[in-house]
């Protein structure tokens, strides 16, 4: 571990945001990546080496991820109930999909681009904050549209 000894604080504790409780990787980053709010030191230190790749840090764009996942998941109900209504997939890729694999392949291929969204957002993150943030923000954003779209759709 490095000590800082002019601030004398360790920088390579792990740190917990005091507003929103997310873990960060050290004490040096300024704020939280997720609300702004000040990073306190968590009681224990960080154990990277003893787990291999099971020690990886906590995930930076938790809320973003947690909105994408859910409307992901209304994206794949609402578009079934659409479909069992004699409606259509208008994505022709989604379409290729359910028509040659069903139900159980449009789950499948709706969850392996949202895992590959955010370990993209992830590795981008790590590198550039702002830039992972985005990419996570704005997947939950273009991830609404076919759910309010399919929502009007159905209450018209």
């Amino acid at each position: 571990m490095r000590v800082m000894s002019s601030a004398n604080k360790n920088t390579d504790l792990p740190g917990l945001c005091s507003k929103c409780g997310r873990g960060v990787a050290t004490l040096s980053m300024s704020g939280c990546p997720e609300c702004g709010g000040p990073v306190v030191s968590s009681s224990r230190p960080k154990q990277l080496r003893g787990l291999g790749w099971l020690s990886l840090p906590p995930m930076r764009y938790q809320r973003s991820y947690a909105w994408f996942v859910l409307l992901s998941s209304l994206d794949i109900m609402l578009t079934w109930v659409v479909l069992q209504l004699s409606g259509q997939e208008l994505n022709p890729v989604a379409a290729s999909v359910i028509n040659n694999f069903g139900l159980q392949g449009m789950v499948v291929f709706k969850f392996a681009l949202v895992m590959l969204v955010v370990v993209m957002s992830e590795v981008i993150g790590r590198r550039n904050d702002r830039t992972g943030r985005k990419l996570a923000e704005w997947s939950v954003a273009v991830t609404a549209i076919p759910v309010i779209l399919a929502l009007i759709q159905l209450f018209r």
